[in-house]
């Protein structure tokens, strides 16, 4: 709950940002627009009974159970400090593991596989430049920027593992094919670093720390919810649309 009031302390922010852009009357609304393009890795907290159970049965755990998430984001800026922001986002990944008890029958490997899909991410926050680094006397770009964000986002995924299972108790060998599907909401604040390149693009890293989780469903009902939580790192670039085609 803390984090939530915090969030939305962040994003009631915007309301005097919204009055003040009023003011700035030396740039068309298109040339406050600029978009973005990145990919990463999405690391899962793991905080839920379904990575428990990965971590007790299976080599080598969750632990590499990351999914790489490619995005794009549109962010409008409201004065010269502050951005409305808007992301999409998509990603997955596919473990290998083996069974940590052998079947009865033989000592061979049991091997199935994990995956992990978040599709349909979408987010809606505020950015902050918090400081800027200027070029020697001022003069042209600046040499990087720092810019910190919170806000609030939706994520549909699907887990799902098959192949070859153990039944602990009965040391009997199976295949079967589970999944579970859900959508739930998260939080996050995130800190990044863009570094322009020219006067329309600039390189950019974020960190992302999320919080949130999502029913589990089908074969995993009885499960508790499972944690949307992590951390996100990601580069990519950002440009600005009217300074590339070159309107002013």
């Amino acid at each position: 709950m803390k984090r939530v009031n915090a969030v939305a302390a962040c994003l009631v922010m915007l309301a005097p940002a919204l009055q003040a852009q009023n003011a700035s009357r030396d740039s068309s609304t298109w040339s406050r627009v600029s978009v973005s393009v990145r990919y990463g890795v999405f690391t899962p907290s793991g905080n839920s009974e379904a990575y428990s159970l990965i971590d007790r049965a299976l080599y080598s755990g969750a632990a590499t159970l990351n999914p790489r998430i490619a995005g794009a984001d549109v962010a409008v800026r409201l004065t010269p400090r502050w951005s409305a922001r808007l992301g999409i986002e998509s990603g997955e990944r596919t473990m290998e593991s083996v069974s940590r008890v052998s079947p009865a029958t033989t000592t061979s490997p049991v091997a199935q596989q994990t995956a992990l899909q978040l599709t349909s991410v979408q987010s809606l926050g505020v950015e902050w430049r918090a400081a800027r680094w200027a070029r020697a006397q001022g003069a042209g770009a600046d040499r990087a920027r720092l810019i910190l964000g919170a806000g609030v986002g939706t994520a549909r995924y699907r887990f799902q593992q098959w192949g070859t299972f153990v039944d602990a108790e009965r040391l009997v060998a199976y295949r079967d094919d589970f999944y579970s599907t859900g959508r739930g909401l998260f939080e996050y604040v995130s800190a990044g670093v863009d570094v322009p390149v020219t006067r329309w693009v600039a390189l950019q890293g974020t960190v992302r720390q999320q919080f949130g989780a999502a029913p589990m469903s089908d074969d995993y009902a009885t499960f508790d919810r499972l944690d949307l939580g992590g951390t996100n790192v990601s580069v990519g670039v950002r440009f600005s649309p009217a300074e590339l085609l070159g309107r002013r």
